[in-house]
């Protein structure tokens, strides 16, 4: 009996040290990648050095309707230094359609990114898209990503952005 405690409790043991050599999530490391917004600003993860977030959405996309106004009003208020994109990756939305979009929910076109060929979002995404989704990145690793937006969210991101301030 007493043999075959021992090597459970080793394979227990390789078990939990190999578990917890796992970088969680949110420690992934993110690729480099450029865009040019609606205004023909250019961001690029290369020059940029401080946090910023992602935002991927659709023009037709109503639970985007709601987070969009939200993320913008939080982050412009709390983390004005930390960079902000909504990012278009459907092929279909033109870019007067995001331009429209952008102007219903009242923010700023340099906010919105058109991501036609998808080449910044499938960097984000393995198979299908998600909307709305919510990254945080910082030091070129994901520290948050999120679907939807609410209070605990919100709270979330507020934790993660001012760790890395």
């Amino acid at each position: 009996m007493r043999k075959s405690v021992i090597p459970c409790f080793v394979f227990l043991c390789v078990f939990v040290l190999v578990l917890g050599s796992h970088k969680p999530v949110e420690a992934k490391k993110v690729p480099n990648f450029w865009i040019r917004n609606l205004e023909g600003d250019r961001f690029d993860t290369r020059r940029h050095k401080g946090p910023y977030v992602l935002s991927f959405f659709f023009v037709n996309c109503v639970p985007c309707i709601k987070e969009i106004p939200e993320l913008h009003a939080m982050m412009s208020k709390e983390f004005p230094g930390s960079k902000l994109l909504f990012i278009d990756p459907v092929e279909d939305d033109s870019k007067r359609e995001i331009a429209e979009f952008a102007k219903k929910l009242k923010i700023p076109e340099a906010f919105f990114y058109r991501d036609s060929f998808g080449s910044v979002s499938k960097k984000f995404f393995k198979g299908q898209f998600a909307f709305p989704t919510i990254v945080g990145v910082s030091k070129k690793r994901l520290i948050f990503r999120h679907s939807g937006i609410d209070e605990d969210i919100k709270e979330d991101i507020r934790e993660k952005l001012k760790g890395e301030s």
